[in-house]
């Protein structure tokens, strides 16, 4: 099993929305593709709350099963 982490620091403003509205938009494709991708066991998104200036805006983690 492989365990994956990833962090995202996000723009104020991108494609016309805010930092918090695309950070809902990749959360939902994020969490969408448990079932599309074989071998992804579990994924899990936040959204930063702390909003403190070394946070991530979204974190990713997922266990993978390697075949």
């Amino acid at each position: 099993m492989v365990k994956h982490i990833v962090m995202w620091k996000l723009k104020e403003y991108a494609c016309g929305n805010t930092k918090e509205k695309n950070a809902q938009i990749i959360k939902e494709k994020l969490e969408s593709l448990k079932d599309k991708i074989p071998g992804i066991l579990k994924i899990e998104v936040g959204i930063d709350f702390s909003k403190t200036e070394n946070s991530a805006d979204v974190v990713l983690r997922h266990l993978t099963c390697v075949f």
